[in-house]
């Protein structure tokens, strides 16, 4: 798969997947491909036309990079944290988005500075320092943690060995 790359042993991050990408998916055992572009980004739809050809779950969470809301980010995590839905294959135009979301969740969950976020971005291989939109998603976020951290360590909680919290070995 070009320009995928795994985040753990459930998900899978990359760009928008070729028909060729998906059929290499589907031989790995790849149930579900969630797709964060926008609707204005999709052009005609052919990854979905292309997923349920080959038998696997698409799920369409259009998120608009340009204004992103924690609503948005809840969504992601329940359908990205669904038991049932790994191995994932998440993408954005450029797999921006589905990184950000993942590396805020660590982030907050093991309460690590915002910067972590960018820096892990960068060894993962994409550079959100320069991705105006999402640091203003990601900073504003960050900032407002305190509204919506407990919402997702109820998440965490509801979802154990899915999302690994941080041990006093850790």
């Amino acid at each position: 798969m070009q320009n995928a790359r795994k985040y753990d042993s459930r998900i899978t991050i990359g760009g928008v997947p070729s028909r060729d990408d998906l059929l290499q998916m589907q031989a790995l055992g790849y149930r579900t491909v969630v797709d964060l572009r926008d609707d204005h980004e999709k052009f005609g739809g052919l990854v979905e036309e292309w997923a349920r050809e080959h038998r696997m779950r698409y799920v369409s969470l259009a998120i608009q990079r340009d204004a992103i809301t924690i609503d948005d980010a809840l969504r992601f995590y329940s359908t990205v944290y669904d038991p049932d839905a790994a191995p994932l294959y998440l993408f954005s135009r450029f797999g921006k988005r589905p990184l950000a979301l993942l590396l805020l969740l660590q982030a907050l969950l093991w309460q690590q500075p915002l910067v972590r976020v960018f820096q892990s971005a960068g060894e993962f291989g994409l550079d959100l320092e320069g991705d105006l939109c999402l640091r203003s998603f990601l900073v504003d976020c960050y900032n407002r943690k305190r509204e919506y951290a407990p919402l997702l360590q109820k998440f965490a909680s509801e979802r154990p060995g899915l999302i690994k919290l941080p041990t006093d070995d850790d």
